[in-house]
């Protein structure tokens, strides 16, 4: 998605809790943003150089055989 087309999302956003006049229904959302951003403030950030270390040891994990099949892998997902 574009800036342009997120910016344009947020307008109409904007102007949907603008026209709600129901009380209840604000208090609700309103208490859904506010966990979205907690969930947001939570979240784990992963530096470029932790990425490519955890991408290191998969690969040396591959080449010493340390493997299982992909079927194993969706099971616990």
């Amino acid at each position: 998605m574009t800036t342009m087309e997120m910016n344009s999302m947020k307008q109409s956003m904007v102007e949907q809790l603008l026209s709600l006049d129901n009380m209840a229904a604000l208090n609700r959302l309103q208490k859904y943003l506010n966990r979205l951003q907690h969930e947001a403030e939570r979240e784990e950030v992963i530096t470029k150089e932790e990425l490519i270390a955890g991408i290191d040891a998969g690969l040396k994990d591959v080449k010493a055989g340390r493997t299982r099949p992909a079927h194993e892998l969706l099971k616990e997902l």
